[in-house]
Protein backbone atom coordinates (compact mmCIF):
# COMPACT_ATOMS: atom_id res chain seq x y z
CA UNK A 1 0.00 0.00 0.00
CA UNK A 2 1.44 3.64 -1.14
CA UNK A 3 0.71 6.64 -2.21
CA UNK A 4 0.51 6.64 -5.67
CA UNK A 5 -0.12 10.99 -6.56
CA UNK A 6 0.95 11.69 -9.84
CA UNK A 7 4.17 13.53 -11.32
CA UNK A 8 4.60 15.15 -14.47
CA UNK A 9 1.81 15.88 -16.86
CA UNK A 10 -1.68 14.58 -16.51
CA UNK A 11 -3.77 12.45 -18.25
CA UNK A 12 -6.92 13.86 -20.72
CA UNK A 13 -10.05 13.05 -19.20
CA UNK A 14 -12.93 15.47 -21.17
CA UNK A 15 -16.46 13.74 -20.20
CA UNK A 16 -17.46 11.74 -17.60
CA UNK A 17 -20.72 9.70 -17.03
CA UNK A 18 -22.11 8.70 -14.00
CA UNK A 19 -24.61 6.05 -13.53
CA UNK A 20 -26.38 6.73 -10.89
CA UNK A 21 -27.75 10.02 -9.23
CA UNK A 22 -28.14 9.35 -5.60
CA UNK A 23 -26.17 10.80 -3.15
CA UNK A 24 -22.72 10.22 -4.02
CA UNK A 25 -23.52 10.77 -7.77
CA UNK A 26 -24.30 14.46 -6.64
CA UNK A 27 -21.12 14.86 -4.81
CA UNK A 28 -19.20 13.67 -7.72
CA UNK A 29 -21.00 15.35 -10.66
CA UNK A 30 -20.56 18.59 -8.94
CA UNK A 31 -16.52 17.58 -8.28
CA UNK A 32 -16.05 16.66 -11.96
CA UNK A 33 -17.61 19.25 -14.05
CA UNK A 34 -14.75 21.71 -13.37
CA UNK A 35 -12.90 19.25 -15.35
CA UNK A 36 -14.96 18.46 -18.19
CA UNK A 37 -18.48 17.33 -19.47
CA UNK A 38 -20.75 15.43 -17.11
CA UNK A 39 -23.45 13.54 -18.21
CA UNK A 40 -26.05 11.63 -15.75
CA UNK A 41 -28.18 8.65 -16.17
CA UNK A 42 -30.25 7.71 -13.62
CA UNK A 43 -33.34 5.18 -13.41
CA UNK A 44 -35.39 8.01 -12.21
CA UNK A 45 -35.10 10.80 -14.77
CA UNK A 46 -36.72 13.60 -13.02
CA UNK A 47 -34.28 12.92 -9.92
CA UNK A 48 -31.54 14.69 -12.24
CA UNK A 49 -31.14 18.08 -11.58
CA UNK A 50 -28.12 20.75 -12.89
CA UNK A 51 -26.02 21.42 -9.45
CA UNK A 52 -23.19 23.00 -11.81
CA UNK A 53 -22.58 24.19 -15.44
CA UNK A 54 -21.38 21.44 -17.39
CA UNK A 55 -23.87 18.52 -15.75
CA UNK A 56 -26.83 17.49 -17.99
CA UNK A 57 -29.50 14.11 -17.97
CA UNK A 58 -28.31 11.58 -20.68
CA UNK A 59 -29.50 8.45 -21.77
CA UNK A 60 -27.39 5.66 -20.95
CA UNK A 61 -25.54 5.00 -24.13
CA UNK A 62 -24.22 8.67 -24.38
CA UNK A 63 -23.68 8.17 -20.94
CA UNK A 64 -21.68 4.69 -21.58
CA UNK A 65 -19.47 6.21 -24.08
CA UNK A 66 -18.06 8.96 -22.08
CA UNK A 67 -14.14 8.97 -21.40
CA UNK A 68 -14.58 7.94 -17.64
CA UNK A 69 -17.82 5.93 -16.76
CA UNK A 70 -18.88 5.99 -13.19
CA UNK A 71 -21.03 3.16 -11.53
CA UNK A 72 -22.31 5.27 -8.18
CA UNK A 73 -24.87 2.65 -7.47
CA UNK A 74 -24.83 0.39 -4.21
CA UNK A 75 -23.73 -3.30 -4.50
CA UNK A 76 -26.94 -4.86 -4.94
CA UNK A 77 -27.26 -2.60 -8.15
CA UNK A 78 -24.07 -3.11 -9.53
CA UNK A 79 -24.08 -5.96 -11.74
CA UNK A 80 -27.20 -4.47 -13.47
CA UNK A 81 -25.37 -1.35 -14.17
CA UNK A 82 -21.89 -3.06 -15.47
CA UNK A 83 -24.55 -4.93 -18.07
CA UNK A 84 -26.31 -1.89 -18.73
CA UNK A 85 -23.30 0.20 -20.15
CA UNK A 86 -20.86 -2.45 -21.00
CA UNK A 87 -22.08 -2.89 -25.11
CA UNK A 88 -21.52 0.79 -25.34
CA UNK A 89 -18.51 2.00 -24.54
CA UNK A 90 -15.78 3.58 -25.93
CA UNK A 91 -12.23 1.76 -26.59
CA UNK A 92 -10.97 4.67 -24.17
CA UNK A 93 -13.63 4.46 -22.00
CA UNK A 94 -12.55 3.79 -18.02
CA UNK A 95 -15.63 1.88 -15.93
CA UNK A 96 -14.88 2.98 -12.18
CA UNK A 97 -16.81 1.68 -9.43
CA UNK A 98 -17.69 3.49 -6.29
CA UNK A 99 -18.76 0.41 -4.15
CA UNK A 100 -17.34 0.53 -0.07
CA UNK A 101 -16.89 -3.06 0.02
CA UNK A 102 -14.51 -4.70 -2.58
CA UNK A 103 -13.55 -8.43 -2.94
CA UNK A 104 -17.27 -9.13 -4.87
CA UNK A 105 -17.59 -5.66 -6.36
CA UNK A 106 -13.88 -6.16 -8.06
CA UNK A 107 -14.92 -9.56 -9.23
CA UNK A 108 -17.93 -8.55 -10.76
CA UNK A 109 -16.19 -5.84 -12.72
CA UNK A 110 -14.20 -8.34 -13.89
CA UNK A 111 -15.89 -10.83 -14.75
CA UNK A 112 -18.84 -8.98 -16.64
CA UNK A 113 -16.36 -6.32 -18.63
CA UNK A 114 -14.33 -7.86 -21.63
CA UNK A 115 -10.88 -8.22 -21.07
CA UNK A 116 -10.29 -5.13 -23.54
CA UNK A 117 -12.17 -2.98 -20.99
CA UNK A 118 -10.49 -0.65 -18.55
CA UNK A 119 -11.56 -1.38 -15.12
CA UNK A 120 -10.61 1.08 -11.67
CA UNK A 121 -12.12 -0.44 -8.84
CA UNK A 122 -12.43 1.98 -5.89
CA UNK A 123 -13.42 2.90 -2.65
CA UNK A 124 -13.49 6.48 -2.28
CA UNK A 125 -13.32 6.68 1.56
CA UNK A 126 -15.24 10.10 2.07
CA UNK A 127 -18.29 11.11 0.82
CA UNK A 128 -22.05 12.82 1.79
CA UNK A 129 -24.16 13.71 3.57
CA UNK A 130 -22.28 16.93 4.42
CA UNK A 131 -19.96 16.53 1.57
CA UNK A 132 -20.81 18.81 -1.64
CA UNK A 133 -16.96 18.29 -3.21
CA UNK A 134 -14.11 16.20 -3.62
CA UNK A 135 -11.36 18.09 -1.35
CA UNK A 136 -7.63 17.17 -1.22
CA UNK A 137 -6.12 15.22 0.62
CA UNK A 138 -9.05 12.49 1.10
CA UNK A 139 -7.94 8.76 0.27
CA UNK A 140 -8.80 6.87 -2.48
CA UNK A 141 -8.48 3.29 -2.27
CA UNK A 142 -7.97 1.28 -5.40
CA UNK A 143 -8.19 -2.63 -5.46
CA UNK A 144 -8.27 -2.78 -9.38
CA UNK A 145 -6.45 -0.60 -11.95
CA UNK A 146 -6.58 -2.73 -15.39
CA UNK A 147 -5.35 -1.35 -18.39
CA UNK A 148 -3.43 1.72 -19.50
CA UNK A 149 -6.49 3.84 -19.30
CA UNK A 150 -7.32 2.90 -15.36
CA UNK A 151 -3.55 3.93 -14.37
CA UNK A 152 -4.05 6.86 -15.92
CA UNK A 153 -7.15 7.55 -14.39
CA UNK A 154 -5.76 6.84 -11.09
CA UNK A 155 -2.94 9.68 -11.99
CA UNK A 156 -6.00 12.36 -12.95
CA UNK A 157 -7.52 11.72 -9.92
CA UNK A 158 -4.28 11.91 -7.73
CA UNK A 159 -2.96 15.21 -9.51
CA UNK A 160 -6.62 16.87 -10.51
CA UNK A 161 -8.22 16.73 -6.97
CA UNK A 162 -5.49 15.94 -4.67
CA UNK A 163 -6.40 12.59 -3.66
CA UNK A 164 -4.15 10.02 -1.93
CA UNK A 165 -4.37 6.98 -3.77
CA UNK A 166 -3.48 3.79 -1.66
CA UNK A 167 -3.68 0.06 -3.50
CA UNK A 168 -4.70 -2.78 -1.62
CA UNK A 169 -6.22 -6.08 -2.34
CA UNK A 170 -9.86 -6.24 -2.45
CA UNK A 171 -10.31 -8.92 0.21
CA UNK A 172 -7.63 -7.10 2.92
CA UNK A 173 -9.68 -4.38 2.31
CA UNK A 174 -12.82 -6.08 3.24
CA UNK A 175 -11.20 -7.62 6.06
CA UNK A 176 -10.78 -4.65 7.54
CA UNK A 177 -13.85 -2.69 6.22
CA UNK A 178 -15.97 -5.44 8.64
CA UNK A 179 -14.71 -4.00 11.96
CA UNK A 180 -13.87 -0.28 10.18
CA UNK A 181 -17.78 -0.28 8.47
CA UNK A 182 -19.41 -2.90 8.89
CA UNK A 183 -19.53 -3.41 12.54
CA UNK A 184 -20.09 0.09 13.36
CA UNK A 185 -22.63 0.63 10.99
CA UNK A 186 -24.56 -2.48 12.78
CA UNK A 187 -24.02 -0.58 16.42
CA UNK A 188 -25.28 2.28 14.79
CA UNK A 189 -28.96 1.01 13.91
CA UNK A 190 -28.95 -0.69 17.38
CA UNK A 191 -28.45 2.86 18.63
CA UNK A 192 -31.17 4.11 16.99
CA UNK A 193 -33.83 1.72 17.48
CA UNK A 194 -32.93 2.19 21.33
CA UNK A 195 -33.91 5.43 21.04
CA UNK A 196 -30.86 7.17 22.38
CA UNK A 197 -31.46 10.05 20.71
CA UNK A 198 -34.69 10.93 22.05
CA UNK A 199 -33.65 10.02 26.00
CA UNK A 200 -35.82 12.16 28.40
CA UNK A 201 -33.22 14.66 30.47
CA UNK A 202 -30.81 14.21 27.28
CA UNK A 203 -29.36 17.88 27.44
CA UNK A 204 -29.23 17.82 31.37
CA UNK A 205 -27.47 14.67 31.94
CA UNK A 206 -25.22 13.37 28.60
CA UNK A 207 -22.28 12.89 29.42
CA UNK A 208 -19.12 13.30 26.65
CA UNK A 209 -19.08 9.80 26.08
CA UNK A 210 -22.80 9.16 25.80
CA UNK A 211 -22.52 12.30 23.27
CA UNK A 212 -20.16 10.49 21.02
CA UNK A 213 -22.59 7.26 21.03
CA UNK A 214 -25.42 10.29 19.83
CA UNK A 215 -23.61 11.35 17.23
CA UNK A 216 -22.89 8.07 15.99
CA UNK A 217 -26.12 7.37 15.91
CA UNK A 218 -27.48 10.64 14.10
CA UNK A 219 -25.05 9.67 11.42
CA UNK A 220 -27.07 6.61 10.99
CA UNK A 221 -30.07 8.45 10.29
CA UNK A 222 -28.59 9.62 7.34
CA UNK A 223 -27.77 6.17 5.43
CA UNK A 224 -29.89 4.89 3.45
CA UNK A 225 -31.03 0.80 3.45
CA UNK A 226 -28.79 0.39 0.17
CA UNK A 227 -25.89 1.45 2.26
CA UNK A 228 -26.73 -0.14 4.97
CA UNK A 229 -27.07 -3.34 3.07
CA UNK A 230 -23.98 -3.21 1.36
CA UNK A 231 -21.67 -3.28 4.68
CA UNK A 232 -23.37 -5.74 5.74
CA UNK A 233 -24.50 -8.01 2.53
CA UNK A 234 -21.68 -7.94 0.75
CA UNK A 235 -19.05 -7.92 2.66
CA UNK A 236 -17.72 -11.71 3.01
CA UNK A 237 -16.01 -10.59 6.89
CA UNK A 238 -18.98 -8.95 8.50
CA UNK A 239 -21.26 -11.90 9.52
CA UNK A 240 -18.28 -13.38 11.16
CA UNK A 241 -17.44 -9.93 13.12
CA UNK A 242 -20.57 -9.28 14.20
CA UNK A 243 -21.20 -12.51 15.75
CA UNK A 244 -17.85 -12.05 17.35
CA UNK A 245 -19.32 -8.68 18.65
CA UNK A 246 -22.36 -10.41 19.88
CA UNK A 247 -19.94 -13.16 21.60
CA UNK A 248 -18.37 -10.69 23.54
CA UNK A 249 -21.41 -8.94 24.79
CA UNK A 250 -22.56 -12.05 26.09
CA UNK A 251 -19.51 -12.44 27.63
CA UNK A 252 -19.59 -9.40 29.17
CA UNK A 253 -23.28 -9.32 30.38
CA UNK A 254 -22.07 -13.01 32.07
CA UNK A 255 -19.30 -12.02 33.64
CA UNK A 256 -21.40 -8.84 35.60
CA UNK A 257 -24.20 -11.42 36.48
CA UNK A 258 -21.28 -13.72 37.78
CA UNK A 259 -19.85 -10.74 39.75
CA UNK A 260 -23.57 -9.65 41.21
CA UNK A 261 -24.17 -12.72 42.85
CA UNK A 262 -20.69 -13.56 44.17
CA UNK A 263 -21.56 -9.62 46.06
CA UNK A 264 -24.88 -11.03 47.48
Amino acid sequence: MGDTRAMGSTPKFESFGIVGFGHFGRMLAGSLADHGRVLVYDEHPASVVALHDGVESAALVEVAQCDVVVLAVPFSSLEAAIRSVRDHLSSSSVVMDVVSTKQLATDLLQSNLPESVSILATHPLFGPPSMTHVEQGQHLVVTLARGERAEQLVEFLAHEFGLDVFRLDPAKHDESMAYMQALPFFIARALVRLDILGLKDRELLALPSFEKLATIAAIEQHHTQDMFDTSQRSNLYAAQVRKRFLEVLTELDAELDAELEESE
